[in-house]
């Protein structure tokens, strides 16, 4: 499950499913979680306030796996957030490939076309080796804010308890605008326990003009496994 829940804490739920020890893989398996703020990417998506959410994932032998995740805060309309991924992970000696495809879906988001539509597409790729893991996303269908060709990287390192990613955000800019809307940031978690989970997450590089917390911000999440 290593694989499953890199991709859900660096594509849709740091806060709620921090990098950290993981179950062994078994066929199916759920989760709940709480958390003071939603971390998505370095960002705040909700906020300033807190989240629950909850996770169910399917995954086989093969490699193949599944699985939907739903938050109820969201960045985008009062409706919560619902995700929905499958892929494949395996290995090839010493090196860990993880590809696949994450959903994004926004219940209460408008539809408006020109502006943030009810969800998105991503397709990626995750390469681990030595403890290191690379991740690349890629928005493959839906829009945001009338852009439609977005990409994250995140690089991550993690040794027992505790574990930092830093990650690039590269969106495309609206014709005319002045400023970039790429940024970097970097987050450090501690895993207390396998339930508690700290990180402390800051945008290191920005645009002055582009409009995200300076500050460095502290995530607090508690999960328990449901089965």
């Amino acid at each position: 499950m290593k694989n499953v829940k890199t991709v859900l804490a660096t594509g849709a739920a740091a806060a709620a499913i921090a990098l950290g020890p993981t179950p062994a893989m078994a066929e199916l398996e759920a989760s709940a979680a709480v958390s003071n703020i939603y971390l998505f990417r370095g960002v705040d998506q909700g906020g300033g306030s807190g989240a629950v959410s909850g996770d169910l994932v399917y995954s086989h032998d093969s490699g193949v796996y599944g699985g939907i995740w739903a938050s109820s805060a969201s960045n985008f309309g009062n409706g919560g957030e619902i995700d929905t991924f499958a892929g494949w992970s395996g290995s090839f000696g010493d090196l860990g490939v993880d590809i696949g495809v994450l959903d994004y879906y926004y219940p209460g988001a408008g539809g408006n076309a020109d502006n943030w539509g009810k969800g998105l597409t991503e397709a990626y790729l995750g390469l681990s080796f030595a403890g290191v893991e690379f991740y690349y996303y890629d928005q493959i269908s839906g829009k945001s804010v009338a852009l439609d060709d977005n990409t994250y990287m995140s690089l991550s390192y993690g040794m027992d308890k505790f574990s930092a990613v830093l990650g690039f955000a590269d969106f495309e800019e609206a014709t005319g605008q002045t400023f970039d809307n790429d940024y970097m940031h970097l987050d450090l978690s501690y895993a207390f326990n396998d339930n508690l989970s700290f990180t402390l997450t800051k945008v290191v590089d920005k645009d002055d003009d582009l409009a995200l917390e300076d500050d460095v911000q502290v995530v607090v999440s508690y999960s328990i496994p449901l089965m």
